[in-house]
């Protein structure tokens, strides 16, 4: 009686594409093998959904070597750019007639203190959550807050911000002093679109994606302490100002 070979990994031929004549054996738990398509399974895997969608509202921003002209393009085509030489600046996210640059890398993952002692920064406080969320002054709170001597170096959230720097080759782009520490309204306008924020941060060279952890924002609950937001659970929050090291994110804006 002849020996039926069983094929294992090995002895199967890898593929580099799948075309409409290839299957994938799917077996129940009765032994039957039923052959399903590519098709089929995409279809039945994905229900309906538009994949397009999953990029709207974010793109990849950069300054163009040649002209150091600044233009944003949409995930999948960034890859192309980049081989050519172009660095990216930043994550755009557009949301409710707002535009967010979200810088491609951050402080140390052991994160940083807000400020070396408690400090009235002068940027927007309130110990209202309602009133935090809404605050979208992170630009102009960080700027009041670098006055002082307490968190204007880059050992602490808001210096860190202000002296962030991304250029092209050319030196031209976003550079220090134009970014800033996120205010609580925009860390959660970054919370809403994190998927697809991270994966644009996937296809940058060097870029790291967005941890499910809390990050500091340049909203001020008193001198003591400053508003912070839980990436993994949406939490609004605040954290000891000197005491605290929390996730530290730079944001800019859409700038020539």
């Amino acid at each position: 009686m002849a020996t039926k070979k069983t094929k294992t990994l090995k002895d199967v031929t890898t593929v580099s594409t799948v075309n409409a004549s290839q299957f994938i054996p799917l077996t129940d738990a009765s032994g039957n093998t039923t052959k399903v398509s590519l098709a089929g399974l995409k279809a039945a895997l994905l229900n309906g959904i538009n994949l397009n969608s999953i990029n709207d509202g974010v793109f990849i921003m950069f300054h163009r070597k040649s002209d150091d002209y600044p233009l944003m393009v949409k995930p999948d085509k960034w890859p192309s750019y980049q081989s050519s030489g172009e660095i990216a600046e930043g994550v755009v996210v557009v949301e409710g007639g707002k535009m967010l640059v979200v810088a491609p890398t951050e402080a140390d993952s052991a994160g940083l203190l807000w400020s070396s002692a408690a400090v009235s920064g002068g940027g927007k406080t309130t110990t209202d959550r309602l009133t935090a969320m809404e605050d979208w002054t992170g630009k102009a709170s960080t700027a009041a807050q670098i006055k002082h001597a307490e968190c204007n170096t880059a050992s602490y959230a808001p210096g860190f911000c202000a002296k962030y720097s991304r250029t092209n080759a050319n030196g031209k782009g976003l550079t220090a002093g134009m970014w800033w520490l996120p205010s609580l309204g925009e860390l959660f306008c970054i919370y809403a679109n994190m998927r697809k924020i991270n994966y644009a941060l996937s296809l940058i060279n060097g870029a790291t994606q967005l941890a499910e952890t809390w990050y500091w924002s340049s909203t001020e609950y008193s001198a003591t302490y400053a508003w912070s937001l839980g990436l993994n659970n949406g939490h609004a929050g605040y954290g000891t100002k000197a005491t605290h090291k929390g996730r530290v994110r730079p944001v800019s804006a859409f700038l020539r």
